[in-house]
C-alpha cells in the first residue's frame, strides 16, 4: 500500500457485509447495522438495484467466507469475555464495525483498533460522516505493520501489559510480507498467558467458494497483493514451536453445523481458513 492510501480491500469488506444486510436470508450469520451506514445511500442503493451481480456463485462464496470470520470471532471474543479477558485488539481492523455496535457483554472490552494510518483515517472519516458515535472504550493507534513490526510498545498507552488480550486479526495476513506475519505471531506469543490470536489465512490451494486465485488477481490488480499464505497442517506446529500452547482451526463441518443449518443462500466453507492460538 502507498502511504496516502487507504486500503480499498478493506472497504470491499465493508460493502460485501452491507450486501449480507439486504439480500440474504434471516436469521443473518452477521447482524450488523453500521455497514450500510458506512457504505452510504448511493452505495445501498447500487447493491439493492443489481442484486444479480450478488448472487453468483464467486460472490455467494466470497461474502460467505467474510461474513464469517467476523461472527466466529466475534463469538469466540463474548466467550473469552466472559473467562475474564478485558483487553481487545483489533488489528488491521480495516472498516470493520464490532466496535460501533457493541453488544452489551462488550461494554467491559478495552478495544484498539490497529491499521494503516490512511486507511484508519478514511475510516474515521466515514463515521464522522455517517455521524457514528464512538464509544469511549474505543481508542485508535495508527500503525504500519510493515514499516514498524507489531511492537508491543505501541499499544501500551492504551492496554495493561500484565494482562491477557484477545487479538483478532481478520483479512491481514494474506497482504503482509512472510517475516511482518512472523513478527504478529512473536508479539501475540510473548502476551500473558491466556492470551489470545485469532485470524484468517489465505491457503496455497485456492477454494471453490472463495476462489483465491481470482480474488488474489483482483486485489494485486489494485496494489495489494497477497504475499503470505499457509496450510493448516504447517500452521499448527509453527504456533506451538513459537510459544502458544494450543491452535484450534474452524473445521468446515463445525462451521456448517454452527452457523449454516438450514440456510441455501450462503454457501458453507469447505476448507479451513480460521485459526485461534492461545498463549
Amino acid at each position: 500500500m502507498k502511504d496516502d492510501q487507504s486500503s480499498d480491500t478493506a472497504l470491499g469488506a465493508t460493502v460485501i457485509r452491507a450486501v449480507h444486510q439486504v439480500l440474504d436470508t434471516r436469521p443473518l450469520i452477521l447482524e450488523d447495522p453500521i455497514s450500510p451506514l458506512l457504505v452510504g445511500d448511493d452505495g445501498m442503493r447500487a447493491i439493492q438495484e443489481n442484486p444479480g451481480r450478488h448472487a453468483t456463485f464467486a460472490a455467494r462464496g466470497l461474502r460467505s467466507h467474510i461474513v464469517l470470520r467476523s461472527r466466529y470471532a466475534e463469538d469466540e471474543l463474548r466467550l473469552a469475555s466472559g473467562s475474564g479477558i478485558t483487553q481487545f485488539i483489533n488489528l488491521g481492523a480495516g472498516f470493520d464495525t464490532f466496535a460501533f455496535r457493541q453488544p452489551g457483554w462488550a461494554g467491559r472490552l478495552k478495544i484498539v483498533e490497529v491499521d494503516h494510518p490512511a486507511t484508519q483515517a478514511a475510516k474515521r472519516e466515514a463515521l464522522e460522516k455517517a455521524r457514528i458515535t464512538v464509544a469511549p472504550n474505543v481508542d485508535f493507534l495508527p500503525l504500519d505493520l510493515e514499516r514498524s513490526a507489531f511492537l508491543l510498545a505501541a499499544a501500551a498507552p492504551f492496554l495493561d501489559a500484565s494482562r491477557p488480550t484477545f487479538v483478532a486479526c481478520l483479512g491481514v495476513l494474506a497482504y503482509l510480507r512472510p517475516q511482518t506475519t512472523e513478527s504478529v505471531f512473536h508479539a501475540v506469543a510473548k502476551m500473558p498467558r491466556g492470551s489470545r490470536l485469532l485470524f484468517a489465512f489465505a491457503s496455497h490451494e485456492p477454494s471453490a467458494l472463495t476462489p483465491g486465485a481470482s480474488v488474489a488477481e483482483r486485489t494485486a490488480a489494485r496494489g495489494e497483493p497477497w504475499l503470505t499464505r499457509f496450510d493448516a497442517s504447517e500452521l499448527e506446529p509453527r504456533l506451538l514451536s513459537i510459544g502458544f500452547r494450543t491452535v484450534v482451526f474452524l473445521d468446515p463441518a463445525r462451521a456448517a453445523a454452527r452457523y449454516y443449518r438450514d440456510r441455501t443462500d450462503l454457501p458453507a466453507p469447505r476448507k479451513t481458513r480460521l485459526c485461534q492460538a492461545v498463549v
